[in-house]
């Protein structure tokens, strides 16, 4: 275990931040960020990937802001319906800065390299994350998804937003350097509980005073990171 990881178990451990104000964290409205609307954050731990979840994945001020919710799909062309997190199809997204830190960056398996996902004119899959969870989290409560593989499609294809009957979680990012095509992350829903439920150790990841969050690169989006990188929820001046 490296001495950074053992420094921040050593935080966890000492923090007392108690689950209803971890809860109103996640869910403040963040100053800078007045006129999107929050759903919540998303996790996965395994690629220090800790964002907001906004309302708008198709205008500019959404995806500077983090992740947002995307919902345009074939039966659904304006993105009328508001996907519901735990329920049906839920699709994510948010900018590959191919930097292999910010945004969903750190799910391209290679940085700046298309393979494994274009390779020859071929568009390919990958199994490099599977079995990975995924966190989201709202007002309600704490949502755990494992990765079940990724595919690569092109950036006007709405099939993989369709609706569906079984709770599953859909994230889609840009393939760099090919960015005409498109990351999809495919996860299914493994447990649902309230925040009173959940354990600790899921709690903790959504915990704002301790965690890092990476919805910014100062060269293109600067802004004000919501985790102890910058306001700590709201906790600092």
């Amino acid at each position: 275990m490296g001495r950074e990881q053992v420094r921040f178990n050593k935080k966890i451990r000492a923090d007392n931040t108690s689950v209803v104000t971890i809860q109103k964290m996640v869910m403040r409205k963040a100053q800078t960020e007045q006129r999107l609307k929050k759903q919540g954050f998303v996790s996965i731990p395994s690629q220090g990937i800790l964002l907001p979840i906004y309302n708008d994945a198709y205008a500019t001020v959404g995806l500077n802001a983090g992740a947002n919710y995307a919902n345009r799909s074939q039966n659904d062309l304006e993105g009328d319906k508001i996907p519901i997190m735990g329920q049906r199809n839920y699709g994510l997204a948010a900018h590959n800065f191919n930097d292999g830190r910010t945004g969903f960056s750190r799910l391209q398996e290679s940085t700046n390299h298309n393979a494994p996902y274009y390779v020859k004119g071929q568009l390919n899959k990958s199994s490099w994350l599977n079995g990975k969870y995924i966190l989201l989290t709202n007002n309600k409560g704490i949502y755990r998804y494992s990765i079940v593989g990724q595919t690569t499609v092109s950036e006007d294809d709405t099939a993989i937003l369709n609706d569906s009957h079984t709770p599953k979680l859909t994230i889609v990012s840009c393939l760099f350097p090919s960015v005409q095509y498109r990351i999809v992350t495919h996860a299914k829903l493994v447990q649902v509980d309230t925040w009173n439920h959940a354990s600790r150790h899921d709690v903790n990841q959504f915990n704002l005073k301790i965690r890092v969050t990476n919805a910014h690169a100062s060269w293109y989006n600067p802004g004000i990171e919501e985790g102890a990188n910058g306001d700590a929820g709201g906790t600092k001046p």
